[in-house]
């Protein structure tokens, strides 16, 4: 018996494309006549195993593979080259609700899963209420699913889904339906079937999801793996790469014009004005992990108590002023922000100037601002990192164009709080009311 959950050797996934159905006839009909059509490769030569209980991220941009691979591994596309082999059953949540029969009730659905699935009929009656108490359709699961509304329909299918027991489940953007308390709900019973020792293949678009609960990633780019390590390195690599082609695509919607003339005659001439603004230590220590288009640029971070002190360890709940000083190289308007991490680098605080003073900063090139962002920690006790960003909103409230991001610009800690022992991430003071009852 393997020790792997899944093995994929020199996998490659091909399409012929033609211009048109002329050129496809063609080529099918007429003997020796010259190739019509163009190939596209979906797949390239993957390569990877999967241990037996390991939880695997795949990520990439749309159009990467991902989902021609899931696809493949489950069964449902058949590979142009290589093998897949794969030891234990599968349950996918790709398509969720493929397979349902719309004339069928509910009832009759799931019992028609479980044969589809080779699970026994005595087997997924001991499943009926597990699973109509996780779908919560009430009395609509004894009705035709074709009179289910689309939320009714997904709620249905994921349950089923996700109580077949699968000794490998496979999960692409399914965790991305129903509303925020059914998702709630998704996501714990993901989390019970990882802990019973399930093989996950994994594939979401959200980061933070990808720290908190894979182990390793592998990375597709244009239907090739580049690359393969660990959830928490990747899925910053990934940020980062997702973050310049961000950049990229913004500068063109604005039509800015390349400024790297501009930022270096800039530099030169107000160079010996804001020397003494500059902390030189900051920036070299900062120098590899800074992005951004370089319109504004960050020079120095203090963490500050009460008392205007610069510390790196505070108590439970203790005022903090984070003090960020930038310059700006380009005449425009930009908001600045932080983020304060964890360390599995999953955000749980932080703000930005426009939401606390409501307005964009006027900033003109050679001007260096300070800027203080006064808050408090209620966090539980551990380190914590800050990512400092400064940038220019594209569509307000959406997207913005990066001029400064700096992952990591400092890390501090949180000690313990000795009065209330915390068992969460942070804390927000609450308003307690006791009342006795008579009775």
């Amino acid at each position: 018996m393997s020790e792997y959950a899944i093995e994929v050797n020199h996998l490659t996934k091909s399409y012929k494309l033609y211009a048109n159905n002329k050129r496809r006839i063609i080529e099918g009909l007429v003997p020796g006549v010259k190739k019509q059509h163009t190939v596209f490769n979906a797949l390239n030569d993957v390569s990877f195993k999967i241990g037996k209980g390991e939880i695997i991220g795949i990520i990439g941009k749309n159009g990467s593979g991902k989902s021609t691979l899931l696809k493949i591994i489950t069964g449902v596309l058949q590979q142009s080259a290589g093998e897949v082999k794969v030891n234990g059953r599968i349950s996918a949540l790709l398509e969720l609700g493929a397979g349902f029969n719309p004339e069928y009730t509910g009832i009759e659905n799931i019992y028609l899963n479980g044969t589809l699935n080779r699970i026994p009929r005595e087997e997924m009656s001991k499943r009926i209420n597990d699973i109509a108490e996780f779908a919560d359709i009430g009395e609509f699961i004894h009705q035709p699913v074709k009179s289910y509304s689309s939320g009714m329909f997904v709620r249905l299918a994921f349950a089923v889904a996700v109580y077949s027991e699968p000794d490998i489940l496979i999960v692409d953007e399914a965790l991305a339906v129903g509303d925020a308390a059914f998702q709630a709900k998704c996501m714990a019973r993901m989390t019970q079937i990882m802990k019973s020792g399930a093989t996950v293949l994994f594939v979401t678009h959200d980061m933070n999801t990808v720290k908190r609960l894979c182990q390793r990633c592998i990375y597709l780019e244009n239907g090739t793996k580049i690359m393969e390590g660990p959830a928490a390195e990747l899925a910053d690599i990934y940020l980062k790469r997702i973050r310049a082609s961000m950049n990229e695509e913004h500068v063109k919607i604005l039509e800015i014009p390349k400024k790297e003339k501009e930022i270096e005659e800039n530099n030169r001439r107000q160079e010996k004005k804001v020397q003494e603004y500059l902390n030189t230590d900051f920036i070299e220590r900062t120098k590899y992990f800074k992005e951004g288009n370089g319109d504004v640029e960050f020079v120095n971070l203090q963490l500050l108590n009460s008392n205007g002190e610069e510390q790196f360890s505070f108590e439970f709940d203790e005022e903090i002023t984070i003090r960020m000083r930038l310059k700006v190289n380009v005449t425009g308007k930009f908001g600045v922000g932080y983020h304060i991490r964890d360390d599995k680098n999953t955000e749980l605080l932080g703000s930005t100037s426009k939401r606390e003073i409501g307005d964009f900063i006027e900033g003109n090139a050679g001007e260096v601002y300070e800027i203080d962002f006064i808050t408090r920690l209620p966090l539980i006790e551990g380190n914590y990192n800050i990512t400092l960003v400064a940038s220019r909103p594209v569509i307000e409230n959406r997207t913005a164009l990066f001029l400064a991001l700096i992952e990591n610009a400092a890390v501090f800690a949180v000690e313990e709080n000795f009065e209330a022992k915390l068992w969460n991430k942070f804390y927000i003071k609450n308003e307690v009311k006791v009342k006795k009852l008579k009775v």
